[in-house]
């Protein structure tokens, strides 16, 4: 799979938080372990199918697969709770995409249609670790995205690490509360349901009912993942 510009820039934005974020994860010399988990990363994207027009979400599966490569070289094997910690912090880290996600709008309409699009479009999608959804809009303020396939969780599966995918799944709620909505979930494929259903709520729309939901779900979800808070 090529990575393309995007990931690329992904990667060089991210190595200082992944290095200065590794000691989470019991690592004693950061720059030697990552040079063999970016050996390990560069030989394993290689070896994936290069996404077409309608697969979706090629960025998410490039962090998929680097965080399996660095699951992988760990020894002993880290915890679900570090690893989303881990996760989460060398993924906030970085400025800009906290500086991003204050001004995105995930409510715009522009932003909506489009995901309405790519919905559409993934249920044409072919690439073994894609991504397949539907997009239900409520009202202007509210919208749901069902996905019935995640690439993340079909990729670890395969890879046999099916059991970390909550440690990426969580930053959904983070994006929520560094941006401008409120996010809900009920089910997630990795922890035994039958779809993602992701819902978004324009955050100065939410009812309080909603706020305290979003967080009632997020403990819920930890709890599945493995997470004990």
């Amino acid at each position: 799979m090529k990575e393309g510009f995007i990931i690329k820039v992904n990667w060089i934005m991210l190595k200082k938080p992944i290095l200065d974020n590794l000691y989470l994860l019991g690592v004693k010399e950061p720059k030697a372990f990552y040079r063999k988990v970016r050996v390990a990363y560069a030989s394993e994207i290689q070896t994936l199918p290069d996404f077409r027009k309608n697969d979706v979400l090629k960025l998410n599966l490039a962090h998929a697969v680097m965080l399996g490569a660095i699951y992988e070289q760990c020894d002993p094997k880290p915890d679900i709770d570090s690893l989303t910690k881990f996760y989460h912090d060398f993924v906030m880290q970085p400025k800009v995409i906290r500086f991003f996600l204050a001004r995105s709008q995930m409510l715009r309409t522009s932003n909506v249609k489009h995901e309405v699009k790519q919905g559409c479009k993934s249920q044409k999608a072919t690439h073994p670790y894609t991504w397949q959804y539907t997009v239900t809009v409520e009202d202007k303020d509210r919208f749901t995205a069902t996905f019935t396939k995640c690439g993340i969780y079909e990729y670890m599966k395969s890879r046999g690490m099916a059991e970390i995918v909550p440690a990426m799944c969580a930053l959904d709620y983070t994006f929520g509360e560094e941006g401008n909505h409120i996010f809900l979930r009920k089910q997630t494929i990795a922890t035994g349901g039958t779809v993602c259903d992701c819902h978004y709520v324009r955050k100065f729309s939410a009812t309080p009912e909603e706020i305290a939901e979003s967080a009632e779900d997020k403990r819920k979800e930890a709890l599945r993942g493995g997470r004990s808070k």
